[in-house]
């Protein structure tokens, strides 16, 4: 016997959230009180089957979205100091975004049954020991994380390719907002999450896939106060994306032309570089503000040069060729089956989030929801 599908209010909430509608704007659109909004996502009644297809009509998400069943998540607790800037409702937005992300990949990979030999380690620091038997260090944990994974010495070529080698899922997003570039989270059942603000430089988006995978690393066992998570985060990404050794032997004289020439080497920003060499005490104060100081005078704090190329995921867009490729969906069925209409279906997954399409190439299995 067919279980009888219920309405799911949080499901409300959440498409109402990602069009960035206040209840008030949500029930102008429909024509109905605020109360009727009000009533429906607190649970005191349950809308008609009438209400609901108005209602996906005005969030343009399919009626079957809101018989989805679970909860949503919110914000990991490192990202507390950034979410105070953010404001409401873009916060709310950007919570609705990656809970609506995450429902669709639950649905894509139930199709795609493949598996990872590499993972994402936690560090219990309490436990720690290191490849030298010392106290908990971050420099330390990122030079460990990169032995782990058999990094050679050198720039890393591609850091969303190497996350999602060893198992994590980097999610391309348009957060609307430059206060947060990514937000990372380990939920059970699925791998570990990576949620990028595509609109940021291709530099700084390498620098904070490794400051989110600092907190998956070091901050999903142990909770300090903000200020320090991001600061060991910080420290993390700087370590593990240029280490101390090679830093202290290239780094021979600190002026523009040098750090210009080492971003161009290592694809991180000449503002990074700069602050790597500060925390190594390899520059004086007085360097480090007149080094800003210029870096402002030719416009770099806002831009800078000799940008490297933008890394796009591949993990998705395997997903969404294997359900076209493989599985024969069209577009139109692939969007229906994500709850959402065909330019929405563009929008989130089409070539200015996930590049060309990869269907030509040969399918990596690369991962395995459980539930």
């Amino acid at each position: 016997m067919k279980a009888v599908e219920q309405f799911n209010r949080h499901m409300m909430a959440l498409a109402r959230d990602s069009r960035g509608l206040t209840q008030s704007a949500l029930a102008h659109s429909m024509n109905v009180a605020q109360g009727t909004i009000s009533k429906f996502e607190a649970g005191v009644n349950d809308p008609p089957r009438e209400f609901i297809e108005d209602l996906a009509g005005v969030l343009k998400y399919r009626p079957e979205f809101f018989y989805e069943t679970g909860r949503p998540y919110g914000m990991p607790p490192f990202h507390y100091r950034r979410r105070k800037k953010l404001g409401q409702k873009p916060l709310d937005r950007m919570i609705a975004e990656m809970n609506i992300r995450r429902i669709q990949l639950r649905i894509l990979l139930r199709s795609y049954d493949g598996r990872t030999n590499g993972f994402i380690p936690e560090i219990d620091r309490d436990e720690y020991q290191g490849s030298t038997a010392r106290a908990f260090n971050v420099e330390d944990a990122a030079r460990h994380l990169r032995e782990l994974w058999m990094l050679p010495d050198g720039p890393i070529d591609n850091v969303t390719d190497l996350l999602e080698e060893h198992g994590g899922i980097v999610v391309p997003c348009n957060f609307d907002s430059d206060l947060i570039d990514a937000v990372s989270q380990r939920i059970d059942g699925f791998p570990v999450l990576f949620f990028v603000n595509m609109n940021a430089p291709a530099d700084r988006i390498r620098h904070t896939l490794c400051h989110e995978l600092a907190h998956m690393v070091l901050h999903t066992t142990t909770l300090l106060d903000d200020e320090m998570m991001e600061e060991e985060a910080d420290i993390f990404a700087g370590s593990f994306l240029v280490p101390a050794k090679s830093m202290r032997a290239q780094l021979t004289r600190f002026d523009l032309r040098q750090i210009a020439l080492l971003k161009k080497h290592w694809k991180v920003s000449m503002s990074s570089i700069a602050m790597r060499a500060d925390r190594l005490g390899m520059i004086s104060p007085h360097q480090k503000k007149s080094f800003f100081m210029e870096m402002s005078k030719l416009g770099y704090r806002k831009a800078e040069p000799y940008e490297p190329k933008k890394e796009l995921p591949r993990k998705i867009s395997r997903l969404i060729d294997h359900h076209l490729s493989v599985l024969k969906y069209s577009r139109e069925e692939l969007a229906s089956a994500l709850f959402i209409n065909l330019p929405e279906f563009d929008r989130m997954y089409g070539p200015e989030m996930l590049g060309a399409s990869e269907a030509a190439a040969p399918q990596r299995p690369t991962l395995r929801l459980v539930e």
